[in-house]
Formats: structure tokens, sequence, C-alpha cells
């Protein structure tokens, strides 16, 4: 394919923003029935490496794609049906590691959360600029909430936390990763083990 040196720089600059579309859109698909296994974690950090090398690999050879962006899309697809991932299943992959990870942060900050939130109930509570009624309605939207928090984020994603919580060392080097802010990438042979026998085995 010849070499075409006047494409728009938005194309590259649309290719660049991939790394993060990736990380906010909804998958078609159900990558997993039932709870989410360490592998399929080990599975998801590894791939998304691999991708995310093709990506940066492609983008510095711009010059060399009609259409980067829809190359790219159907490169990545390759790569993963290859390794037994539908790309649509695998974005559902990642939105379940994302979401338990998010949710594993809530339960660790929650002694934090519990103690500013009564801290800033109290305030309220005192505060002489509120009617009753007005305080009385700010506190029931505290509760709902707390109840929205729970339901949306703790309770449906409760299921995946032992397979996603070794690894969250290693998701969050993947992020600096993927977004640049550092060179090397998760080793897989540091990471926890699939099985957590072969670690008790290997000490």
């Amino acid at each position: 394919m010849p070499c075409l040196s006047h494409r728009p720089a938005r194309q590259l600059l649309a290719f660049a923003l991939l790394g993060l579309c990736f990380f906010s859109q909804t998958a078609v698909a159900q990558a997993v029935d039932g709870p989410l296994q360490r592998q399929h974690v080990r599975d998801y950090i590894r791939l998304r490496v691999e991708t995310h090398q093709l990506q940066e690999k492609m983008k510095a050879n711009a010059d060399q794609y009609d259409a980067l962006i829809h190359a790219f899309y159907e490169r990545r697809a390759t790569l993963l049906k290859q390794e037994g991932w539908p790309p649509d299943a695998f974005d559902a992959l990642q939105e379940r590691i994302m979401r338990a990870e998010k949710a594993l942060e809530m339960v660790a900050d929650s002694a934090e959360y519990r103690a500013q939130k009564r801290a800033d109930i109290r305030a309220f509570k005192q505060s002489p600029h509120t009617t009753a009624e007005e305080k009385k309605e700010a506190l029931a939207q505290v509760a709902r909430m707390d109840s929205i928090r729970q339901a949306r984020h703790i309770d449906p994603t409760r299921r995946d936390w032992p397979a996603v919580r070794p690894y969250l060392d290693a998701l969050a080097h993947l992020v600096d990763y993927v977004a640049l802010n550092r060179p090397d990438p998760p080793q897989m042979d540091e990471l926890p083990p699939a099985s957590p026998s072969s670690q008790a085995e290997a000490r």
C-alpha cells in the first residue's frame, strides 16, 4: 500500500484516543458465565498489553494505512479471536473487571467514607441555616445515595472480587502503562498465579 503523507491529522488524534474509548464502551456480549476466575483476569491483562502494543506500533506507522482506526480494529479482532476471545466478549470482560475494581476501592474506603458522612450529617443537623424539613429531605437523600451505591456498585460485582482482588496492583500498573505514564507493562510471571494453590506449592 503506498505511503500517503497528506492524511488528516485528526485521524491520528482519533486513534490516539482509542485506549480511552476501550475503558468507556459498553460491551454487547457477556464474557463469562458465573463468577470471574483468576485466569480470566490474567488473560485480560496479557491481551490488553498486546492490543496496546499493537495500537502503538500501528500509530507509529500511521502513514501506511488508508484507514488507520479501521485497520487497527480488524487486527485487534483477529488477535483476540486467535486467543479465544471475540472482541465483544473481551470488552465485556474488561467492563466486569473494572466494575469490580471500583467496588473494591469503595469497600476499601468505606471506613473513611462513613466517618466523613457522619461528620457531614452532624454538621448539617447542627446548621442554623436549614429548616427541619430541609434537614429531613437531605438525610433521606443521603440514605438513597447509599442504597444506590450498594445496589449499583457493590452487590452486582461481589462475586468477581475473589478473582480481581489479587491483581489490583497489576491492574493499576496496566492503566498507567496504556496511558503512557510508564514504559514497562505488567510482567505476567510476576503476577499471582491463576490458582491460589499454585502459589502455596511454590513456597
